[in-house]
């Protein structure tokens, strides 16, 4: 038996009139951190008391551990909780647990979440923060979507295009015009795909000035940094504009 364990058994022996003393006065150290003490009777200083944690956590601990600083093993990720300390902290979070036993940390829990997606998890990850991945995916997705995109232009996309844009006839002059081929001169060759690009990205904008034939590969690209393709996409309209200007002028002489 530990020397201080001793003492105490001493002490309790000699008097019994402080056994009430002794336990009152530990339920009140226990109280002042928000612990409930749950053993009535006190014996000595190694003797487990029974109490529930802040979290609702059931367990025990010596006198001795909590006087040298230690307390709930559970918040301290330590030992292994029972099944029903489990469902009541997935219960807190708005989840149903469906696991009826807890081995220990190595497998995996049933579990529904608070819109009834249907998953398993290691306890360990749910204690951690981990939570239903669908609503995580759910979430993923409406941060990035709407105004939340880093390419959200407050809506234009969602904007109707200009009537000649139904003319397919309209849009292969323009493709011909361009001899067929991809106008970036910066183009990869990743796509051999040959779209219709707007180069203020207005869609109502159709005048054959403002549009340019690039391939698919070109015309996702330009949906990054888009000042700079503009000017860079406008620019080589310029030139083609001056260079169909020229051939005209040398046909009339």
């Amino acid at each position: 038996m530990m020397v201080s364990s001793k003492i105490c058994k001493i002490f309790y022996n000699i008097d019994m009139g402080k056994k009430q003393l002794e336990i009152e006065f530990i339920r009140s150290e226990f109280e002042k951190e928000d612990y409930v003490l749950l053993t009535k009777d006190y014996k000595n200083c190694s003797q487990r008391l029974e109490y529930i944690c802040p979290k609702g956590h059931e367990h025990v601990i010596s006198w001795d551990n909590w006087k040298a600083g230690h307390r709930c093993t559970y918040c301290a990720g330590q030992g292994k909780p029972g099944i029903k300390i489990i469902k009541k902290f997935f219960e807190a979070e708005g989840y149903e647990l469906l696991s009826n036993n807890y081995v220990n940390d190595g497998g995996k829990l049933l579990y529904k979440c608070p819109v009834g997606h249907i998953y398993s998890m290691r306890w360990g990850n749910f204690r951690y923060g981990k939570r239903c991945p669908e609503c995580d995916r759910v979430r993923n997705s409406l941060s990035k979507s709407g105004s939340n995109h880093y390419n959200w232009k407050g809506g234009i996309s969602c904007e109707p295009y200009c009537d000649a844009w139904a003319d397919k006839e309209y849009k292969e002059s323009i493709k011909e015009r361009d001899n067929y081929q991809c106008q970036n001169p910066d183009c990869w060759g990743t796509s051999k795909r040959l779209t219709i690009h707007h180069i203020d990205y207005d869609k109502k904008n159709c005048n054959p000035s403002n549009l340019i034939t690039v391939c698919n590969s070109c015309n996702s690209r330009a949906n990054n940094d888009r000042e700079w393709h503009k000017l860079f996409y406008s620019i080589i309209m310029e030139k083609k504009r001056s260079s169909i200007n020229n051939m005209a002028a040398l046909h009339n002489e």
